[in-house]
């Protein structure tokens, strides 16, 4: 396009008789020319205020998971195992008791949760009363999570060195989670999602049972963040019903964590109804005094198995020494 002056710079022909006017089509070419270079500046600019428009709302938050009305059915049959508190003493069980004089084990598996609770058995059923607790649970593993680490084998390895008379499982904090296997990425408490965990957690049971152990499952407590919480709910209601098929005693923890008016809480009330610090900051975990009080009860009732099996082995309940008759712990 030619290139044409500024209009302040134009000769005025008016008042110029000297200078003849140009004649009217390059005039008009100029102002076409000029129109197209205006048009084209409509456009760039249209676009440039396209390219800084707004960034749109982000979508709203999705609503808490809740999981299915029910869980899946499970491949695993009922079977007739009795409760803990009313099995019959395990053979294998009433041995090693005697063999070791009235010493009943006891292992704990589990994540961190797992961990949590040995330390409250820990101090629950100490060696001065004749229990040997042992930690088996490793954080950061769970049934969705064998790619990692498989908790089978590892407690099939465990076991076999150190046989159990009762064990205590505490899983799930690790598996509200995807689970990827047979090739496919199957979504929380979907189907294939409960129908692989599922027989995951009956072979653990297995394993465990082994060396004739009584077996408790010890379910999560109430969570801070409500998505979580919601996961939560859901898998325990699988487990429980897991267990319902196994015959395994299974612990309800959520009632325990949760404070008067039904709500989580960092401070839960102690046996003299005094409002403690019981859990940890993330709103997940819980402190020592926490995980005491939701093994409580399970404490009990592996006290009360031991004296039936210390009774079927024909040995005394064992008690503290003359040296340290204040002694609870090792």
């Amino acid at each position: 396009m030619r290139a044409m002056p500024d209009d302040d710079f134009l000769p005025d022909f008016d008042t110029d008789p000297t200078i003849d006017p140009p004649r009217a089509a390059p005039r008009l070419t100029w102002l076409a020319d000029r129109g197209a270079v205006l048009a084209l500046g409509c456009v760039a600019g249209f676009m440039v205020g396209l390219a800084y428009r707004p960034a749109p709302a982000p979508p709203p938050r999705a609503a808490p998971f809740a999981g299915p009305s029910a869980p899946a059915a499970s491949p695993i049959a009922p079977t007739a195992v009795p409760a803990a508190s009313e099995a019959t003493p395990d053979p294998r069980a009433v041995a090693r008791v005697r063999a070791a004089n009235g010493t009943f084990r006891i292992g704990v598996f589990g994540d961190s949760f797992g961990n949590g609770v040995w330390d409250a058995l820990y101090h629950q059923l100490p060696r001065s009363r004749g229990y040997d607790v042992l930690r088996f649970s490793k954080e950061a593993t769970g049934f969705t999570r064998y790619r990692q680490l498989d908790i089978e084998e590892r407690a099939k390895a465990q076991l076999a060195a150190q046989p159990i008379d009762a064990a205590v499982i505490s899983f799930g904090a690790n598996d509200n989670q995807p689970l990827f296997a047979e090739g496919h990425l199957h979504p929380l408490m979907s189907a294939g999602w409960q129908r692989i965990v599922g027989a995951r957690i009956a072979q653990f049971v297995a394993t465990v049972r082994s060396t004739g152990a009584i077996v408790y499952w010890i379910g999560l407590p109430v969570m801070r963040d409500p998505v979580m919480d919601a996961q939560m709910q859901a898998m325990d209601g699988f487990y429980e019903q897991q267990m319902a098929r196994l015959g395994v005693t299974f612990v309800d923890s959520r009632p325990m964590s949760l404070d008067p008016a039904g709500r989580y809480s960092a401070y839960l009330p102690d046996a003299a109804g005094v409002p403690r610090l019981m859990r940890t900051g993330d709103g997940v975990h819980m402190i020592g005094v926490g995980y005491q009080r939701l093994t409580a009860g399970t404490a009990e009732r592996i006290a009360r198995y031991a004296g039936r099996v210390r009774a079927a082995a024909g040995v005394p309940t064992p008690g503290p020494t003359p040296a340290s008759p204040a002694r609870e712990g090792r």
